[in-house]
C-alpha cells in the first residue's frame, strides 16, 4: 500500500463490487439506450473496483474527477440506486426482490387485460397498476417505471400507423377489386403504374463547435428547412420507377403535368396507373382529362381504397429511399433530394400489390 501511495494512488476511491453487482453493471455499460449517465457511472464503477487511478477513470468517461469520487461515494451509500441516472438517495430501484421481477416479467409478457388492468397495451400507468396490485408496492417516479419494464424485458417501439377513419372490412374488400382488376390488365398487355407523391425535406442545423478544451460557449442553433415534392410511378412490369420533381406544392395541376409526362414516356398504347384516395386525385380539372379526345386519354385511373397507403406498392419505395437517405446528414439540399431521387432511379424494386415487402419493425428507440 505505501508502495502504491508514493505513487498517488487513492485508496479511498477503491470500492468494492460483488459478482452479482459487476455482471450487472456490465449489461447497463454495454446498453444502446438514451441512460448515457447510467452507462458512464457503471463503467466508472467497475475501473474503480479494479483498482483504476480515479483521474484516469476521469479521463475514460470524460468527467471531472471531482465528479467521479461523487459517483463512487454515492456507490457507497446507496449500491446499485445510486447508478441510475434520477434515482440516487431513494430506493426505487430496490424495491422488488429478483423474484418478484420474474413473475413481473412474466405478467407482462401477456396483454395487461389479462391481469385486470384496463389498457391495449403496457406502459407507465398500466405497469404502475399491475406493480401495486400483485405487490403493493409505489414507485416515487415514471423514469423508475420505465426502466422497470427495461429490466422486464420489454422495449419502447413507435406503435404500428393506425387511422380511426380506416375502415378494414372495406379496404380488404376494395383491394380485393383493385388486384382483380390490375391483374387482367397486365394479362391484356397494358402497362400498370402505382403512382403516390413524395415530400422530402431538408433540414441544416449548425449546434457544434471545437473549443479550447475546458472551455464552454453559448450557441445559437440555426435551423432552416427545404422541401421537395416528387411524383414517383414504379412500373408493375420493368419495376423500375420514374421519378419527376414537382414545382411548388402537390395538387391537381403538378399531378396533371407529371401523368402527361409518364404517357408520353410509356410506350405502350394502353395505361393504368394506380392512385390514392388524395382529394386532388378525384378533381374535376383532372377526371375530365381521362375521357376520349382528352390530354389523358390513354390513361385509366385505378383508386386505392381510403386511409390505406400501405397497400400502394410505390409507398414502400419511398420509404426505403427516405430511410437510406436519413442515414447519412447531407450539406446542402441538393445533394439531400438528389440522393433520394439516385436510390429510386438507379435500382428495381420488385414490389406489386401481392408482394409487398415485410413492414420495417426495427423501429425499436431503446433496445
Amino acid at each position: 500500500m505505501d508502495f502504491l501511495c508514493c505513487f498517488g494512488y487513492d485508496w479511498d476511491m477503491q470500492v468494492e463490487v460483488t459478482g452479482e453487482e459487476t455482471a450487472v453493471l456490465i449489461r447497463w455499460k454495454k446498453r444502446a439506450d438514451n441512460y448515457v449517465l447510467v452507462r458512464m457511472k457503471a463503467e466508472a464503477i467497475l475501473y474503480a473496483s479494479r483498482g483504476v487511478d480515479v483521474s484516469i477513470i476521469a479521463e475514460m468517461v470524460e468527467r471531472s474527477v471531482k465528479t467521479i469520487r461523487e459517483w463512487l461515494a454515492g456507490w457507497r451509500d446507496s449500491r446499485m440506486c445510486s447508478v441510475l441516472t434520477g434515482h440516487a438517495g431513494n430506493q426505487n430501484a430496490a424495491k422488488l426482490t429478483r423474484a418478484q421481477k420474474e413473475d413481473l416479467k412474466a405478467v407482462l409478457a401477456q396483454p395487461p387485460s389479462q391481469s385486470g388492468i384496463d389498457a391495449e397495451f403496457w406502459d407507465v400507468p398500466a405497469i404502475r397498476d399491475v406493480v401495486k396490485i400483485l405487490f403493493d408496492v409505489e414507485y416515487e417516479s415514471d423514469s423508475s417505471y420505465q426502466l422497470l419494464l427495461r429490466f422486464c424485458g420489454l422495449s419502447f417501439k413507435l406503435p404500428d400507423p393506425f387511422d380511426k377513419h380506416r375502415d378494414e372490412q372495406a379496404v380488404t374488400r376494395r383491394m380485393v377489386e383493385v388486384k382483380a382488376q390490375v391483374k387482367d390488365l397486365l394479362d391484356a398487355g397494358w402497362e400498370v403504374y402505382a403512382a403516390d407523391e413524395v415530400r422530402l425535406e431538408h433540414e441544416a442545423e449548425t449546434r457544434r463547435m471545437w473549443l479550447p478544451k475546458g472551455q464552454r460557449t453559448k450557441l445559437s442553433v440555426d435551423r432552416k428547412k427545404t422541401s421537395q415534392s416528387f411524383f414517383g410511378a414504379l412500373s408493375l412490369t420493368s419495376k423500375k420507377v420514374k421519378l419527376y420533381p414537382i414545382e411548388g406544392n402537390q395538387n391537381t395541376e403538378q399531378t396533371i403535368l407529371a401523368l402527361d409526362r409518364l404517357q408520353r414516356e410509356t410506350d405502350t398504347e394502353k395505361i393504368a396507373v394506380v392512385l390514392d384516395n388524395a382529394r386532388f386525385h378525384h378533381a374535376k380539372m383532372l377526371t375530365g382529362l381521362y375521357e376520349p379526345g382528352q390530354l389523358l386519354e390513354r390513361i385509366t385511373p385505378i383508386h386505392l381504397p381510403p386511409y390505406a397507403p400501405d397497400h400502394n406498392p410505390v409507398e414502400h419505395v419511398r420509404n426505403a429511399a427516405k430511410n437510406n437517405t436519413a442515414n447519412i446528414q447531407r450539406e446542402t439540399p441538393e445533394e439531400t433530394f438528389g440522393a433520394f431521387a439516385s436510390y429510386i432511379t438507379g435500382r428495381t424494386f420488385d414490389y406489386d400489390f401481392e408482394h409487398l415487402p415485410p413492414r420495417d419493425t426495427e423501429n425499436d428507440l431503446v433496445s
